[in-house]
Protein backbone atom coordinates (compact mmCIF):
# COMPACT_ATOMS: atom_id res chain seq x y z
CA UNK A 1 0.00 0.00 0.00
CA UNK A 2 1.51 3.22 -0.59
CA UNK A 3 1.83 5.68 1.27
CA UNK A 4 0.32 8.67 -0.34
CA UNK A 5 -2.89 6.40 -0.02
CA UNK A 6 -2.35 5.94 3.21
CA UNK A 7 -2.12 9.47 4.11
CA UNK A 8 -5.28 10.44 2.32
CA UNK A 9 -7.65 13.43 3.60
CA UNK A 10 -4.71 14.11 6.84
CA UNK A 11 -3.98 17.65 6.11
CA UNK A 12 -0.07 17.29 6.86
CA UNK A 13 2.63 19.30 4.11
CA UNK A 14 5.40 16.62 4.68
CA UNK A 15 5.95 13.61 2.69
CA UNK A 16 5.23 10.42 4.29
CA UNK A 17 8.05 7.81 5.31
CA UNK A 18 7.63 4.48 5.20
CA UNK A 19 9.63 1.55 7.21
CA UNK A 20 8.99 -1.88 6.65
CA UNK A 21 10.89 -5.77 6.53
CA UNK A 22 14.45 -4.78 5.26
CA UNK A 23 13.83 -0.96 4.80
CA UNK A 24 15.88 1.41 6.34
CA UNK A 25 16.07 5.14 6.93
CA UNK A 26 18.54 7.82 6.06
CA UNK A 27 20.57 8.62 8.78
CA UNK A 28 19.22 12.17 8.93
CA UNK A 29 15.49 10.76 10.05
CA UNK A 30 17.01 8.18 11.98
CA UNK A 31 18.30 10.41 14.38
CA UNK A 32 20.99 7.72 15.79
CA UNK A 33 23.38 7.34 13.09
CA UNK A 34 24.87 4.23 12.00
CA UNK A 35 28.23 5.08 13.24
CA UNK A 36 26.64 6.29 16.69
CA UNK A 37 25.39 2.49 16.97
CA UNK A 38 28.13 1.01 15.87
CA UNK A 39 30.44 2.94 18.49
CA UNK A 40 32.52 1.12 20.88
CA UNK A 41 30.46 1.33 24.79
CA UNK A 42 33.71 1.00 26.57
CA UNK A 43 32.91 4.39 28.40
CA UNK A 44 30.06 2.32 29.96
CA UNK A 45 30.22 1.42 33.62
CA UNK A 46 29.49 -2.34 32.50
CA UNK A 47 29.91 -5.43 34.68
CA UNK A 48 32.30 -7.63 33.90
CA UNK A 49 30.31 -10.77 33.64
CA UNK A 50 28.17 -8.27 31.44
CA UNK A 51 31.18 -9.28 28.80
CA UNK A 52 31.94 -12.19 30.19
CA UNK A 53 28.12 -13.76 29.80
CA UNK A 54 28.31 -12.36 25.96
CA UNK A 55 31.36 -13.77 24.90
CA UNK A 56 30.24 -16.96 26.09
CA UNK A 57 26.84 -16.61 23.85
CA UNK A 58 29.16 -15.85 20.89
CA UNK A 59 31.42 -18.26 21.51
CA UNK A 60 28.64 -20.88 21.59
CA UNK A 61 26.73 -19.62 18.38
CA UNK A 62 23.98 -18.61 20.23
CA UNK A 63 21.27 -16.84 18.49
CA UNK A 64 20.36 -14.02 20.65
CA UNK A 65 20.03 -9.70 20.43
CA UNK A 66 19.31 -6.84 22.70
CA UNK A 67 15.48 -5.80 21.82
CA UNK A 68 15.89 -2.19 23.74
CA UNK A 69 17.40 1.43 23.25
CA UNK A 70 21.09 2.27 23.77
CA UNK A 71 19.74 4.47 26.84
CA UNK A 72 18.53 1.76 28.83
CA UNK A 73 20.80 -0.58 27.93
CA UNK A 74 23.84 1.73 29.04
CA UNK A 75 22.21 1.28 32.41
CA UNK A 76 21.46 -2.63 31.76
CA UNK A 77 24.70 -3.75 31.34
CA UNK A 78 25.95 -1.45 34.84
CA UNK A 79 23.29 -3.77 36.24
CA UNK A 80 21.23 -0.82 37.17
CA UNK A 81 18.27 -1.66 34.83
CA UNK A 82 16.89 -4.63 32.83
CA UNK A 83 18.38 -6.38 29.97
CA UNK A 84 15.85 -7.57 27.33
CA UNK A 85 17.26 -10.28 25.73
CA UNK A 86 15.91 -12.08 22.73
CA UNK A 87 16.35 -16.27 22.24
CA UNK A 88 15.95 -18.00 19.52
CA UNK A 89 13.51 -21.02 21.21
CA UNK A 90 16.51 -24.07 19.95
CA UNK A 91 19.29 -22.33 21.50
CA UNK A 92 16.99 -22.07 25.08
CA UNK A 93 19.36 -25.32 26.32
CA UNK A 94 22.54 -23.92 25.27
CA UNK A 95 21.37 -20.45 27.02
CA UNK A 96 20.99 -22.29 30.58
CA UNK A 97 23.76 -24.46 30.46
CA UNK A 98 26.12 -21.15 29.90
CA UNK A 99 24.41 -18.89 32.45
CA UNK A 100 24.27 -22.09 34.94
CA UNK A 101 28.27 -22.21 34.77
CA UNK A 102 28.03 -18.68 35.47
CA UNK A 103 26.50 -19.09 38.96
CA UNK A 104 23.24 -17.51 37.05
CA UNK A 105 20.32 -17.71 39.31
CA UNK A 106 16.51 -18.14 37.32
CA UNK A 107 13.71 -15.97 39.61
CA UNK A 108 10.12 -17.00 40.03
CA UNK A 109 7.42 -13.36 40.13
CA UNK A 110 3.99 -13.45 41.33
CA UNK A 111 1.46 -15.51 39.32
CA UNK A 112 -0.55 -12.35 39.03
CA UNK A 113 2.47 -10.02 37.95
CA UNK A 114 2.70 -8.93 33.95
CA UNK A 115 5.84 -10.65 33.15
CA UNK A 116 4.62 -13.91 34.14
CA UNK A 117 3.64 -15.58 30.68
CA UNK A 118 5.22 -18.51 28.55
CA UNK A 119 8.56 -18.17 26.85
CA UNK A 120 9.75 -15.30 29.37
CA UNK A 121 12.24 -15.69 32.48
CA UNK A 122 13.55 -13.86 34.94
CA UNK A 123 17.46 -14.73 35.21
CA UNK A 124 20.36 -13.47 37.62
CA UNK A 125 23.86 -13.32 37.34
CA UNK A 126 26.24 -12.34 39.68
CA UNK A 127 29.60 -10.01 39.67
CA UNK A 128 31.53 -10.99 42.38
CA UNK A 129 34.06 -8.81 42.07
CA UNK A 130 31.56 -6.31 41.94
CA UNK A 131 29.51 -7.55 44.52
CA UNK A 132 26.59 -6.97 42.27
CA UNK A 133 24.36 -8.76 39.74
CA UNK A 134 22.62 -8.81 36.50
CA UNK A 135 19.43 -8.60 35.68
CA UNK A 136 18.12 -10.62 32.34
CA UNK A 137 14.75 -10.52 30.81
CA UNK A 138 15.08 -13.59 28.48
CA UNK A 139 12.23 -13.80 25.51
CA UNK A 140 12.18 -16.68 23.54
CA UNK A 141 8.99 -14.98 22.24
CA UNK A 142 8.62 -11.56 22.43
CA UNK A 143 4.10 -11.25 23.44
CA UNK A 144 2.07 -8.49 23.47
CA UNK A 145 -1.02 -7.40 24.68
CA UNK A 146 -2.58 -5.25 28.34
CA UNK A 147 -0.07 -4.70 30.69
CA UNK A 148 -1.16 -7.95 32.46
CA UNK A 149 -2.76 -9.98 29.72
CA UNK A 150 0.82 -10.37 27.19
CA UNK A 151 -0.46 -13.73 25.49
CA UNK A 152 0.27 -12.96 21.67
CA UNK A 153 3.84 -13.88 20.60
CA UNK A 154 4.23 -11.20 18.61
CA UNK A 155 7.68 -11.69 17.58
CA UNK A 156 10.62 -13.75 17.94
CA UNK A 157 14.02 -14.07 16.95
CA UNK A 158 13.61 -14.95 13.35
CA UNK A 159 10.66 -12.06 12.67
CA UNK A 160 13.83 -9.43 13.48
CA UNK A 161 14.65 -8.22 9.94
CA UNK A 162 18.46 -6.88 11.17
CA UNK A 163 20.26 -6.78 13.68
CA UNK A 164 22.88 -4.28 14.61
CA UNK A 165 26.23 -5.00 16.83
CA UNK A 166 28.09 -2.60 19.29
CA UNK A 167 31.09 -3.45 21.34
CA UNK A 168 31.34 -3.31 25.11
CA UNK A 169 34.57 -4.02 26.42
CA UNK A 170 35.81 -5.65 22.96
CA UNK A 171 32.64 -7.99 22.87
CA UNK A 172 30.56 -7.39 19.84
CA UNK A 173 26.41 -7.68 20.95
CA UNK A 174 23.75 -7.81 18.28
CA UNK A 175 21.17 -4.87 19.05
CA UNK A 176 17.51 -4.36 17.28
CA UNK A 177 17.94 -2.04 14.84
CA UNK A 178 15.94 0.98 15.02
CA UNK A 179 13.32 0.05 12.56
CA UNK A 180 12.33 -3.05 14.34
CA UNK A 181 12.72 -1.62 17.36
CA UNK A 182 10.01 0.86 15.98
CA UNK A 183 8.01 -1.51 15.43
CA UNK A 184 8.19 -3.82 18.58
CA UNK A 185 7.16 -0.39 20.57
CA UNK A 186 4.14 0.12 18.09
CA UNK A 187 2.94 -3.46 18.46
CA UNK A 188 3.36 -2.66 22.47
CA UNK A 189 1.09 0.37 22.44
CA UNK A 190 -1.59 -1.26 20.44
CA UNK A 191 -2.51 -3.33 22.73
CA UNK A 192 -2.65 -0.51 25.42
CA UNK A 193 -4.08 2.73 23.67
CA UNK A 194 -7.46 4.06 25.04
CA UNK A 195 -9.36 7.12 23.80
CA UNK A 196 -12.94 8.30 23.56
CA UNK A 197 -14.72 6.70 21.25
CA UNK A 198 -15.14 9.32 18.36
CA UNK A 199 -11.54 10.40 18.57
CA UNK A 200 -10.00 9.16 15.33
CA UNK A 201 -6.06 9.85 16.54
CA UNK A 202 -4.66 8.68 19.68
CA UNK A 203 -2.28 10.85 21.69
CA UNK A 204 0.54 8.57 23.13
CA UNK A 205 0.42 9.62 26.62
CA UNK A 206 3.37 10.63 29.17
CA UNK A 207 4.22 6.99 30.14
CA UNK A 208 4.52 5.89 26.63
CA UNK A 209 6.16 9.44 25.09
CA UNK A 210 9.78 9.37 26.40
CA UNK A 211 10.42 5.74 24.68
CA UNK A 212 8.79 6.92 21.80
CA UNK A 213 10.97 9.80 21.73
CA UNK A 214 14.04 8.02 22.00
CA UNK A 215 12.90 6.15 18.31
CA UNK A 216 14.43 7.48 14.72
CA UNK A 217 10.97 9.27 13.93
CA UNK A 218 11.00 12.38 11.69
CA UNK A 219 13.29 15.56 12.91
CA UNK A 220 10.16 17.72 11.16
CA UNK A 221 6.85 18.29 12.95
CA UNK A 222 3.25 17.81 11.04
CA UNK A 223 5.25 14.58 8.94
CA UNK A 224 3.31 11.03 8.77
CA UNK A 225 5.79 8.05 9.66
CA UNK A 226 3.80 4.66 7.90
CA UNK A 227 5.34 1.60 9.83
CA UNK A 228 4.58 -1.60 8.19
CA UNK A 229 3.96 -5.14 9.11
CA UNK A 230 4.47 -8.41 7.15
CA UNK A 231 2.47 -11.42 8.54
CA UNK A 232 2.51 -14.76 7.68
CA UNK A 233 0.70 -15.45 4.71
CA UNK A 234 1.55 -12.40 3.04
CA UNK A 235 -0.99 -10.15 4.55
CA UNK A 236 0.61 -6.28 5.16
CA UNK A 237 -0.93 -3.92 8.31
CA UNK A 238 0.48 -0.25 8.16
CA UNK A 239 0.45 2.24 11.21
CA UNK A 240 0.03 5.66 10.43
CA UNK A 241 1.73 7.95 13.54
CA UNK A 242 1.75 12.22 13.04
CA UNK A 243 4.44 14.32 15.18
CA UNK A 244 2.43 17.64 15.98
CA UNK A 245 3.67 20.11 18.71
CA UNK A 246 1.16 18.34 21.34
CA UNK A 247 3.78 14.91 20.63
CA UNK A 248 2.83 12.12 18.97
CA UNK A 249 -0.88 10.58 17.47
CA UNK A 250 -1.35 7.83 15.85
CA UNK A 251 -4.62 6.20 13.62
CA UNK A 252 -7.03 4.72 15.72
CA UNK A 253 -8.05 2.13 12.79
CA UNK A 254 -5.06 1.23 12.01
CA UNK A 255 -3.84 0.02 15.73
CA UNK A 256 -7.20 -2.10 15.55
CA UNK A 257 -6.34 -3.42 12.61
CA UNK A 258 -3.04 -4.62 13.92
CA UNK A 259 -4.45 -5.60 16.87
CA UNK A 260 -6.56 -8.29 14.93
CA UNK A 261 -3.53 -8.90 12.83
CA UNK A 262 -1.91 -10.08 15.63
CA UNK A 263 -4.86 -12.43 17.56
CA UNK A 264 -5.13 -13.66 14.22
CA UNK A 265 -1.46 -15.03 13.64
CA UNK A 266 -2.00 -16.50 16.91
CA UNK A 267 -4.96 -18.46 16.44
CA UNK A 268 -7.31 -16.13 18.75
CA UNK A 269 -9.94 -15.65 15.64
CA UNK A 270 -12.82 -14.17 17.41
CA UNK A 271 -13.18 -11.28 19.69
CA UNK A 272 -11.17 -10.65 22.80
CA UNK A 273 -11.03 -7.29 23.84
CA UNK A 274 -13.51 -7.53 26.68
CA UNK A 275 -11.92 -10.83 28.18
CA UNK A 276 -8.47 -9.43 28.32
CA UNK A 277 -9.40 -6.10 29.33
CA UNK A 278 -11.37 -7.84 32.13
CA UNK A 279 -8.30 -10.35 33.06
CA UNK A 280 -6.04 -7.52 32.88
CA UNK A 281 -8.36 -5.43 35.21
CA UNK A 282 -8.79 -8.17 37.90
CA UNK A 283 -4.87 -9.16 37.58
CA UNK A 284 -3.41 -5.51 38.03
CA UNK A 285 -5.98 -5.08 40.68
CA UNK A 286 -4.98 -8.08 42.79
CA UNK A 287 -1.50 -6.90 41.96
CA UNK A 288 -2.08 -3.90 43.79
CA UNK A 289 -3.67 -4.68 46.28
CA UNK A 290 -1.22 -7.43 47.13
CA UNK A 291 1.55 -4.31 46.77
CA UNK A 292 -0.16 -2.08 49.16
CA UNK A 293 -0.71 -5.00 51.56
CA UNK A 294 3.30 -5.63 51.35
CA UNK A 295 3.84 -2.31 52.30
CA UNK A 296 1.14 -2.27 55.06
CA UNK A 297 2.01 -5.84 56.52
CA UNK A 298 5.82 -6.63 55.19
CA UNK A 299 6.71 -9.89 54.82
CA UNK A 300 3.27 -11.34 55.58
CA UNK A 301 2.56 -11.69 51.47
CA UNK A 302 4.70 -13.42 49.26
CA UNK A 303 7.08 -10.72 47.48
CA UNK A 304 7.04 -10.09 43.49
CA UNK A 305 10.00 -11.47 42.64
CA UNK A 306 12.03 -13.88 44.64
CA UNK A 307 14.61 -17.33 44.12
CA UNK A 308 13.79 -20.35 42.10
CA UNK A 309 14.74 -21.98 44.90
CA UNK A 310 12.42 -20.26 47.90
CA UNK A 311 13.54 -17.99 50.48
CA UNK A 312 16.74 -17.75 52.30
CA UNK A 313 17.93 -16.85 56.10
CA UNK A 314 21.44 -15.47 56.66
CA UNK A 315 22.95 -15.20 59.75
CA UNK A 316 25.60 -12.64 60.49
CA UNK A 317 27.68 -13.33 63.73
CA UNK A 318 30.83 -11.44 64.78
CA UNK A 319 31.84 -9.06 67.99
CA UNK A 320 31.19 -5.37 68.06
CA UNK A 321 32.92 -3.71 65.43
CA UNK A 322 33.30 -6.07 63.00
CA UNK A 323 30.60 -4.36 60.55
CA UNK A 324 27.45 -6.65 60.67
CA UNK A 325 24.71 -3.90 60.87
CA UNK A 326 26.78 -2.09 58.00
CA UNK A 327 27.05 -4.89 55.86
CA UNK A 328 23.48 -6.37 56.64
CA UNK A 329 21.94 -2.58 55.22
CA UNK A 330 24.47 -2.93 52.29
CA UNK A 331 23.10 -6.63 51.78
CA UNK A 332 19.62 -6.03 51.98
CA UNK A 333 19.47 -2.89 49.24
CA UNK A 334 21.79 -5.11 47.03
CA UNK A 335 19.27 -7.90 47.21
CA UNK A 336 15.98 -6.21 47.42
CA UNK A 337 16.80 -4.26 44.00
CA UNK A 338 15.10 -7.17 42.36
CA UNK A 339 14.17 -9.74 45.17
CA UNK A 340 11.71 -9.78 47.96
CA UNK A 341 14.63 -9.36 50.78
CA UNK A 342 14.16 -8.13 54.66
CA UNK A 343 16.47 -7.60 57.59
CA UNK A 344 15.88 -9.07 61.41
CA UNK A 345 18.12 -7.64 64.21
CA UNK A 346 18.56 -10.39 67.24
CA UNK A 347 20.01 -8.04 69.38
CA UNK A 348 19.19 -5.24 71.88
CA UNK A 349 21.38 -2.47 70.66
CA UNK A 350 20.34 0.46 68.16
CA UNK A 351 18.47 -1.83 65.95
CA UNK A 352 14.86 -2.56 65.73
CA UNK A 353 12.79 -4.30 68.31
CA UNK A 354 9.84 -4.15 70.63
CA UNK A 355 8.76 -0.60 71.94
CA UNK A 356 8.05 -1.95 75.55
CA UNK A 357 11.98 -3.10 75.82
CA UNK A 358 13.27 -0.05 74.06
CA UNK A 359 11.66 1.90 76.57
CA UNK A 360 12.87 0.23 79.28
CA UNK A 361 15.75 -0.01 78.32
CA UNK A 362 16.16 3.71 78.07
CA UNK A 363 15.38 4.14 81.79
CA UNK A 364 17.54 1.00 83.16
CA UNK A 365 20.48 2.17 81.00
CA UNK A 366 22.06 4.61 82.50
CA UNK A 367 21.59 2.25 85.84
CA UNK A 368 23.25 -1.04 84.52
CA UNK A 369 26.40 -1.16 85.92
CA UNK A 370 25.18 -0.12 89.18
CA UNK A 371 22.50 -2.85 89.16
CA UNK A 372 24.60 -5.37 87.81
CA UNK A 373 26.87 -4.97 90.66
CA UNK A 374 24.15 -5.11 93.31
CA UNK A 375 23.07 -8.48 92.25
CA UNK A 376 26.88 -9.86 92.06
CA UNK A 377 27.49 -8.65 95.61
CA UNK A 378 24.46 -10.41 96.97
CA UNK A 379 25.26 -14.73 96.91
CA UNK A 380 22.79 -17.16 96.22
CA UNK A 381 22.02 -17.45 100.30
CA UNK A 382 21.42 -14.23 101.06
CA UNK A 383 18.55 -13.67 98.38
CA UNK A 384 16.93 -16.41 99.06
CA UNK A 385 16.60 -15.63 103.07
CA UNK A 386 15.06 -12.32 102.77
CA UNK A 387 13.89 -10.60 99.49
CA UNK A 388 16.45 -7.45 100.16
CA UNK A 389 17.05 -4.78 97.67
CA UNK A 390 19.37 -6.85 95.62
CA UNK A 391 16.65 -9.33 95.52
CA UNK A 392 14.23 -7.29 93.63
CA UNK A 393 17.16 -6.09 91.45
CA UNK A 394 17.87 -9.82 90.67
CA UNK A 395 13.97 -10.36 90.04
CA UNK A 396 13.59 -7.69 87.84
CA UNK A 397 16.89 -8.47 85.53
CA UNK A 398 15.67 -12.13 85.55
CA UNK A 399 12.42 -10.57 83.70
CA UNK A 400 14.39 -8.64 81.56
CA UNK A 401 16.26 -11.08 80.53
CA UNK A 402 13.44 -13.62 79.61
CA UNK A 403 11.52 -10.16 78.26
CA UNK A 404 14.68 -10.68 75.71
CA UNK A 405 14.53 -14.00 74.95
CA UNK A 406 10.77 -13.53 73.93
CA UNK A 407 11.41 -10.72 71.77
CA UNK A 408 14.70 -13.08 69.87
CA UNK A 409 12.40 -15.89 69.49
CA UNK A 410 9.75 -13.84 68.33
CA UNK A 411 12.43 -12.55 65.59
CA UNK A 412 13.50 -15.68 64.77
CA UNK A 413 10.06 -16.87 64.09
CA UNK A 414 9.63 -14.60 62.22
CA UNK A 415 12.90 -14.60 59.96
CA UNK A 416 11.85 -17.99 59.07
CA UNK A 417 8.44 -17.56 58.21
CA UNK A 418 9.69 -14.93 55.93
CA UNK A 419 11.40 -17.19 54.19
CA UNK A 420 8.97 -19.65 53.51
CA UNK A 421 7.12 -17.30 51.61
CA UNK A 422 9.91 -16.26 49.10
CA UNK A 423 11.99 -13.52 50.88
CA UNK A 424 16.18 -13.25 51.39
CA UNK A 425 16.59 -12.47 55.46
CA UNK A 426 19.94 -10.56 56.17
CA UNK A 427 20.20 -11.36 59.97
CA UNK A 428 22.00 -9.40 61.95
CA UNK A 429 23.13 -11.46 64.45
CA UNK A 430 21.42 -14.48 66.01
CA UNK A 431 20.93 -15.99 69.35
CA UNK A 432 22.76 -18.98 70.38
CA UNK A 433 22.19 -21.29 74.06
CA UNK A 434 26.05 -22.47 74.48
CA UNK A 435 27.36 -19.69 76.59
CA UNK A 436 26.00 -17.00 78.97
CA UNK A 437 26.31 -13.37 78.18
CA UNK A 438 28.02 -13.89 74.82
CA UNK A 439 26.91 -13.42 71.82
CA UNK A 440 22.93 -13.25 72.59
CA UNK A 441 22.78 -15.74 74.31
CA UNK A 442 20.91 -16.28 77.68
CA UNK A 443 21.68 -13.69 80.17
CA UNK A 444 20.44 -14.88 83.43
CA UNK A 445 23.78 -15.94 86.18
CA UNK A 446 23.74 -19.30 86.78
CA UNK A 447 23.28 -18.67 90.83
CA UNK A 448 19.94 -17.86 90.19
CA UNK A 449 19.01 -21.20 89.28
CA UNK A 450 18.30 -22.41 92.95
CA UNK A 451 16.06 -19.35 93.91
CA UNK A 452 12.60 -19.89 94.06
CA UNK A 453 10.71 -17.34 91.31
CA UNK A 454 13.98 -16.95 89.52
CA UNK A 455 14.48 -20.09 88.75
CA UNK A 456 11.35 -20.68 86.69
CA UNK A 457 12.39 -17.44 84.95
CA UNK A 458 15.82 -19.19 84.27
CA UNK A 459 14.74 -22.56 82.97
CA UNK A 460 11.79 -20.45 80.89
CA UNK A 461 14.42 -18.68 79.24
CA UNK A 462 16.96 -21.43 78.71
CA UNK A 463 14.10 -23.27 77.14
CA UNK A 464 13.26 -20.52 74.56
CA UNK A 465 17.03 -20.48 73.78
CA UNK A 466 17.08 -23.96 73.00
CA UNK A 467 14.24 -23.75 70.96
CA UNK A 468 16.06 -20.91 68.96
CA UNK A 469 19.30 -23.11 68.73
CA UNK A 470 16.89 -25.71 66.91
CA UNK A 471 15.94 -22.76 64.67
CA UNK A 472 19.19 -22.61 62.69
CA UNK A 473 19.85 -20.39 59.84
CA UNK A 474 20.11 -21.50 55.77
CA UNK A 475 24.12 -19.99 56.10
CA UNK A 476 26.32 -18.70 59.31
CA UNK A 477 28.57 -16.36 58.62
CA UNK A 478 30.96 -15.44 61.21
CA UNK A 479 33.17 -12.26 60.74
CA UNK A 480 36.12 -12.00 62.39
CA UNK A 481 39.19 -9.95 63.08
CA UNK A 482 41.81 -8.16 65.76
CA UNK A 483 40.78 -6.61 68.40
CA UNK A 484 42.73 -3.45 67.00
CA UNK A 485 40.02 -3.47 64.32
CA UNK A 486 37.33 -3.09 66.95
CA UNK A 487 38.84 -0.60 68.81
CA UNK A 488 39.50 1.64 65.64
CA UNK A 489 35.74 1.17 64.43
CA UNK A 490 34.31 1.82 67.88
CA UNK A 491 36.56 2.94 70.74
CA UNK A 492 35.63 1.59 74.23
CA UNK A 493 33.04 0.01 73.47
CA UNK A 494 34.32 -3.71 74.13
CA UNK A 495 37.21 -4.65 76.54
CA UNK A 496 39.39 -6.92 74.99
CA UNK A 497 38.85 -10.06 77.51
CA UNK A 498 35.37 -10.09 76.37
CA UNK A 499 36.37 -9.82 72.28
CA UNK A 500 39.10 -12.86 72.80
CA UNK A 501 35.77 -14.56 74.90
CA UNK A 502 33.51 -14.29 71.87
CA UNK A 503 36.01 -15.17 69.21
CA UNK A 504 36.59 -18.57 71.66
CA UNK A 505 32.99 -19.16 71.17
CA UNK A 506 32.60 -18.36 67.66
CA UNK A 507 35.91 -21.08 67.25
CA UNK A 508 33.24 -23.74 69.38
CA UNK A 509 30.37 -23.14 66.97
CA UNK A 510 32.18 -23.64 64.26
CA UNK A 511 33.67 -26.69 65.88
CA UNK A 512 30.07 -28.23 66.25
CA UNK A 513 28.88 -26.69 63.12
CA UNK A 514 31.06 -27.26 59.80
CA UNK A 515 29.02 -25.32 57.72
CA UNK A 516 29.61 -21.61 59.04
CA UNK A 517 31.87 -19.46 57.24
CA UNK A 518 34.25 -17.06 58.06
CA UNK A 519 34.94 -13.80 56.88
CA UNK A 520 38.21 -11.66 57.68
CA UNK A 521 36.33 -8.00 58.68
CA UNK A 522 39.57 -6.65 58.83
CA UNK A 523 39.60 -5.21 54.79
CA UNK A 524 37.33 -2.36 53.78
CA UNK A 525 33.57 -2.00 53.58
CA UNK A 526 33.79 -3.18 49.66
CA UNK A 527 35.66 -6.28 49.93
CA UNK A 528 34.14 -7.75 53.14
CA UNK A 529 30.77 -6.93 51.15
CA UNK A 530 31.91 -9.16 47.64
CA UNK A 531 32.95 -11.49 50.03
CA UNK A 532 29.75 -11.60 51.98
CA UNK A 533 27.53 -11.33 48.71
CA UNK A 534 29.49 -14.02 46.88
CA UNK A 535 28.66 -16.51 49.75
CA UNK A 536 25.08 -15.76 50.07
CA UNK A 537 24.62 -15.70 46.03
CA UNK A 538 26.51 -19.15 46.33
CA UNK A 539 24.00 -20.67 48.55
CA UNK A 540 20.73 -19.24 47.48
Amino acid sequence: MAAEALTEGLNVPAPAKLIGAGLSRTKADAGLSQTDRNAPLEALPALPIASEMFRAFNESGLRYGIIQDLASLQDGLAGRDDLDVLLDKHDYAAFCSIVSKLHGCRGVSLSCYDNVCAGREDWFLPDFSQGRYLHLDMHIGLRVGWEFRKRYPAFDYATITRWEPICVDGVSIPVVSPEDEIRIAIARFAFRAWALPWRQWITVGDAWRDQFARLPFPSSEQSVDVVEYMFAGGKAVSCRFVQNADGLVVHRGDLARLRRAIREVCGFTGRYEIADASIHLARKTTYLALRSLQHLMPGRFPPKRRPAAGGFVVALIGPDGMGKSTQAERLTQIFRWKFGCAQAYVGTGDGNGWWLRKALQTLVLPHRRRLKSLVQHNNDNSLSRNWSKGGFVAAALALWAVLIAFERYAVVKRAHRWATRGLIVICDRWPQAICRGYLDGPTIPPHLFSIPGLSALARLEQRLYQRMAECRPHLTLHLVSDFAVSEQRKPGEIRKEAFDARLSLMAELRSKDKNILTIDASAGIEAVGQELFRHIWLSL
